[in-house]
């Protein structure tokens, strides 16, 4: 069943090319792929005094009319509720935009309205924006890059097999670590499953090479078929894995974009002035439990760990061994399901 939505302003663009055209309205509905009555409404509603449709007002007259009546978050009780309850157990506006919407086709809502509501200067004592990942207090990105070289055995990115780039086949990581104020020794390793987005936690009490990539061998395990790093010398001793490695161009490490999204929404759990000696190793756990048992949009909203047993389970089934790690599958069946809170 096909939903309702309302036009949006390249959709207007058309609507007034095709009357420059002096189309009729049967075939402006055809080129814009809308009904007739829609057309109609749209020109009638929002044509100027003197009948002509410029998009640009036509827009601007859309948006007055919805201010008028406010936030859609605010005038649907339910839709704020599970708003404000989603984002207290740290879903992210996208996730919970698609959930809602994937709930209640007949009123959908996108990120985008999330993100108006949240940074409203009406709605700012609400401090909505502190309970997303990264509670930005404005919106916006920033990001600092560092480039080191000089890798013995090092193989670029672009070397990399069209099959890791494709995301269809398990096996295949990223890898970073993270530092914390007060340490630069001290670090968490990060590891993602490129695939299903699963992402695994280590704690290392030195940024050396060795134990680095001792522990990266241990979590992925033996039947892992690559992992991707940025140029920093604690992965110096990447051939140790026996597995194919590849590193980003220097000074690039949005090529390595799952890890480099995933330190992201770690540091809502791991903010960068927490005390290094705080993070146990069972802490992380509980942190990875609950980022890989929330939806994904990018995984049609199912969980990295849902993506991560299926995928398992039917390499099991095809008489292959699984290219994910053993451990992590033993600690996600023992685990309760339910979020845990710490």
């Amino acid at each position: 069943m096909v939903h309702y939505t309302q036009l949006k302003e390249i959709e207007r663009v058309r609507i007034y090319s095709c009357l420059k055209r002096q189309l009729t309205l049967e075939m402006i509905a055809q080129e814009v792929g809308r009904n007739k009555s829609t057309i109609s409404r749209e020109i009638a509603r929002n044509s100027d005094h003197v009948g002509y449709f410029y998009p640009r007002d036509a827009q601007a007259k859309t948006d007055k009319r919805k201010a008028r009546y406010g936030s859609k978050i605010n005038r649907n009780q339910a839709l704020r509720e599970y708003v404000f309850k989603k984002a207290k157990i740290g879903w992210a506006p996208n996730i919970i935009a698609g959930c809602w919407s994937k709930k209640h086709p007949n009123q959908s809502i996108c990120a985008e309205t999330i993100y108006q509501f949240a940074y409203h200067k009406q709605n700012k004592e609400f401090d909505l924006w502190k309970l997303f990942p990264r509670a930005k207090k404005k919106r916006g990105i920033t990001r600092k890059q560092r480039s080191v070289g000089g890798i013995l055995h090092r193989v670029s990115i672009y070397n990399r097999p069209a099959e890791i780039e494709t995301r269809e086949t398990i096996g295949h990581y990223e890898a970073d670590l993270m530092f914390n104020q007060g340490s630069q020794s001290v670090n968490v390793l990060t590891i993602v499953e490129r695939k299903s987005r699963m992402v695994l936690l280590v704690k290392n009490e030195s940024k050396h090479s060795d134990p680095i990539v001792n522990s990266l061998g241990k979590k992925i395990g033996p039947n892992a078929k690559s992992c991707t790093f940025d140029n920093g010398k604690e992965f110096s001793s990447h051939y140790k894995l026996g597995i194919p490695t590849f590193f980003c161009n220097p000074g690039s490490p949005w090529q390595k974009g799952s890890v480099e999204n995933m330190n992201g929404l770690l540091r809502r759990y791991l903010p960068f002035s927490l005390a290094p000696e705080l993070i146990t190793q069972e802490y992380l756990d509980k942190i990875a439990h609950i980022i890989n048992n929330r939806p994904r949009k990018k995984l049609n909203f199912l969980t990295p760990i849902e993506v991560f047993m299926k995928d398992s389970k039917s390499l099991e089934e095809s008489g292959m061994k699984t290219a994910l790690p053993v451990a992590e599958v033993s600690f996600y069946q023992k685990i309760n399901t339910v979020a845990l809170h710490i």
